[in-house]
């Protein structure tokens, strides 16, 4: 299997692999319903390198499922409170062992085993008076960084008990972060004010923001996840996937318009990098440079 994205078409129910190198067309799989084999709303998508982990958001469930053929594997999930209840979640951190949810509505972050996907621990995201919902997260294999809003922040914590090293990217946001990936040694957020904006990993720092409002090349409208293959970024927008160099995040190119056919999108919610040799771990270190903060 080549190197693939995998984006997760929420409003049109289904998961759309292509390929890294030109973003053509493989396949789709699925449908809007509640069956194994429908989704309602789905948004993050995960990886193992062999299985993907759905975030199958307003059927309150998780989906597990093969990356090659989408074969259904298992699922999990209802809505409710509980420990195999979910409210809405929103995106799934794959990392060893364990999956990472960010079950939104419940305002937490719910650990289960990877194998069978059995509930191991949890941890609210409420602090000091707040009740952020969890959004997207994203791990460099010992802290998971998740994106909160209402507050606006970026949290860091450790991937062995949930607890908290630090929060950060207040002082940035104007809107909020949605979909976050690490790629040595920044995270890159996509954010709600038509901009992807790079943190610094180890302390959260602001470093740079990039776009502007438009359906230009180098231009969002609410850009909602984000992935990367180590020397690219993917960036699911409204109705389009675009690819940008991590490097200074110049465009390369980019696929899609409104609707449902192979090359259209309806909000697509969620991205998942794919490699071909079934490598889970995060992308090498490369080199970059920024420039000032635009838009």
């Amino acid at each position: 299997m080549p190197d693939i994205i995998l984006v997760s078409d929420t409003e049109n129910g289904r998961l759309v692999k292509r390929l890294t190198s030109d973003l053509s067309y493989v396949s789709q799989f699925g449908s809007s319903g509640a069956g194994d084999d429908q989704f309602s709303q789905a948004q993050g998508i995960a990886t193992d390198g062999i299985h993907i982990y759905v975030a199958d958001t307003y059927n309150h469930r998780i989906v597990k499922r093969l990356s090659e053929d989408y074969s259904f594997v298992s699922k999990m999930g209802s809505e409710g409170t509980g420990n195999d209840n979910f409210s809405a979640p929103v995106d799934i951190v794959v990392s060893g062992d364990y999956l990472y949810v960010m079950d939104s509505n419940n305002r937490r972050i719910v650990k289960r085993a990877k194998a069978d996907l059995s509930y191991v621990s949890e941890v609210s995201t409420n602090w000091e008076g707040y009740s952020p919902n969890p959004y997207y997260g994203t791990t460099d294999g010992t802290y998971l960084y998740t994106t909160e809003f209402n507050p606006n922040r970026i949290t860091k914590r450790l991937l062995s008990d949930l607890s908290v090293i630090s929060r950060g990217g207040d002082t940035y946001f104007t809107g909020y972060g949605t979909g976050v990936v690490f790629v040595s040694p920044n995270l890159y957020v996509a954010v709600s004010n038509d901009q992807i904006a790079t943190f610094l990993a180890s302390d959260l720092s602001f470093i740079s923001a990039f776009g502007s409002y438009g359906s230009g090349n180098d231009q969002f409208i609410s850009p909602y996840a984000i992935t990367s293959d180590g020397t690219n970024l993917y960036v699911a927008d409204k109705h389009k996937v675009t690819k940008r160099l991590v490097s200074d995040l110049s465009y390369v190119s980019r696929i899609g318009s409104v609707g449902s056919g192979d090359d259209e999108f309806s909000y697509p919610q969620g991205i998942c990098y794919v490699s071909s040799g079934g490598d889970p771990e995060p992308p090498p270190p490369v080199t970059r440079s920024f420039g000032s903060v635009v838009g």
